[in-house]
C-alpha cells in the first residue's frame, strides 16, 4: 500500500531520513535509517525510522515491517555488549495516545532488571477477564 506523501516540513522523523542528525545515526540502507534517541528510555536507546513516509506498523507493506525487525534484531544483539545491558525491548507505538510521531519508527531501548520501565508496565490481569479479552479478539480475527 502507498502511503502519503509526507504533509509537512516539520516531520522529524523525515528529516531524520534525509540525514539531519548524521552524527546520530549508527545504521542506514535503502529502507532504514537508524539513530540514537533524542527521548530515551535508557542510554543507547535506539530509534529505526524508515525513509519513506510511512504513517505507522499498521499501515505499511508487510516486507517493510520485517525488514524494520531484521534490521533491530542485528543492533539489539550489538547493543547489548556495547552498551552493556541485560537485554532489549522493541516497541512501536501505533496511533493515539501513545503515537505523537505518525512516521513509522521502531524503538530498540537497552535493558537492565531494576530499571525504570520495570514499574510502568501494566497490572495484574485475572483469569478471567484475559479469557474475555482473547474470545473479544478471536471474534475479530473470524470475521
Amino acid at each position: 500500500m502507498k502511503e502519503e506523501e509526507c504533509a509537512s516540513d516539520t516531520c522529524l522523523a523525515c528529516h531524520t531520513a534525509a540525514g539531519a542528525f548524521a552524527q546520530d545515526e549508527v545504521y542506514r540502507d535503502e529502507h532504514v535509517v537508524v539513530v540514537v534517541a533524542q527521548h530515551a528510555i535508557n542510554p543507547g536507546h535506539l530509534v529505526v525510522v524508515t525513509r519513506e513516509h510511512v504513517r505507522n506498523a499498521l499501515t505499511m507493506e508487510p516486507d517493510l515491517l520485517c525488514h524494520m525487525m531484521r534490521v533491530a534484531q542485528r543492533l539489539g544483539r550489538e547493543l547489548i555488549p556495547a552498551m552493556p545491558c541485560e537485554g532489549v525491548m522493541f516497541l512501536f507505538n501505533n496511533e493515539a495516545p501513545c503515537q505523537s510521531l505518525f512516521h513509522a519508527h521502531l524503538h530498540i531501548a537497552p535493558r537492565n532488571t531494576g530499571d525504570a520501565m520495570d514499574y510502568r508496565f501494566g497490572s495484574t490481569v485475572g483469569p478471567a477477564e484475559r479469557a474475555a479479552v482473547a474470545s473479544r479478539i478471536r471474534h475479530h480475527l473470524a470475521t
